[in-house]
């Protein structure tokens, strides 16, 4: 009796731990898969943070690398020629593709608070004016 009352023990154990593994959210807010990094002898990894007053639009531009973008506070839209728009709201982040015209704009009633980071050589820009044609 007493193996049967430790063995149903063992298994409720076992069971509620599995359940508490299953149930844990992953610790990383994004997790993206891409080919596009840099490789160098050398790289910079700038980390800046950035406000956009609401109802403000950024200008056209391209990235020549990476940008991974957290929003803090606020939600921002990233428009990006000829596809849907990336909403990420407070919390959440993404990331920005390499030579492809973008502006982020701010369409909410409060400010856009955000920290974006990149890896790049120490040589290249972060960015580039686009055409707003």
């Amino acid at each position: 009796m007493k193996s049967i009352v430790l063995g149903a023990a063992c298994a409720c154990v076992a069971l509620s731990a599995q359940a508490q593994q299953q149930a844990s959210p992953s610790p990383f807010i994004l997790k993206e898969v891409t080919t596009n990094f840099p490789k160098a002898d050398r790289l910079e990894a700038p980390v800046e943070t950035a406000t956009l007053e609401p109802g403000k639009i950024g200008g056209w531009h391209t990235h020549p690398t990476p940008v991974v973008v957290y929003v803090i506070e606020g939600t921002s839209t990233v428009e990006i020629k000829g596809k849907d728009p990336i909403v990420t709201k407070a919390g959440e982040a993404y990331l920005e593709p390499i030579n492809t015209v973008m502006r982020a704009t701010n369409t909410d009633q409060t400010p856009l608070k955000f920290v974006a980071f990149q890896v790049s050589p120490p040589e290249v820009p972060d960015s580039q004016p686009a055409p707003e044609n």
